[in-house]
């Protein structure tokens, strides 16, 4: 996925972004749904299922071209993320769909991002032992 794809989605979204952030951090929610103990907002958790849903079909062609099983574990990610994301934070309004919409479009490649960083992480780390483990043992000669 070239740097001008991205451009296409990244630039008006930084945009919406930008002008939904000056939303209060906590909005009041008109009407809140009650479960085990949490205070959930209707509105924001309708805006980011949607969200994620109706940007999905919208997502780049390469995320598209892993087969159906991948996309519905995508979205049915992306679709948990968004909703204990609002669960957490509450939200605006505007702020809540934007950033949804954001997730269902660009869900693969974050998930993608994601796993390699951690396989990185993991690289770095068993480099780390094996040096430490050829250290020790070069010491003891």
């Amino acid at each position: 996925m070239g740097a001008q794809h991205l451009s296409h989605f990244y630039a008006p979204w930084s945009a919406a972004l930008a002008a939904a952030s000056v939303e209060p951090a906590v909005a009041p929610a008109v009407f809140t749904i009650r479960f085990e103990g949490l205070e959930l907002p209707a509105l924001q958790l309708a805006l980011a299922i949607a969200g994620v849903l109706m940007a999905r079909p919208l997502a780049p062609r390469r995320t598209q071209e892993k087969g159906a099983l991948r996309q519905i574990l995508v979205t049915a990610i992306m679709l948990v993320l968004a909703v204990a994301w609002v669960a957490e934070s509450k939200p605006g309004v505007l702020f809540t769909f934007v950033v949804s919409i954001g997730l269902g479009f660009s869900g693969y490649a974050l998930i993608e991002l994601a796993g390699k960083e951690i396989e990185n992480v993991i690289k770095r780390l068993f480099a780390s032992v094996s040096d430490a483990i050829g250290t020790i043992g070069g010491k003891q000669k």
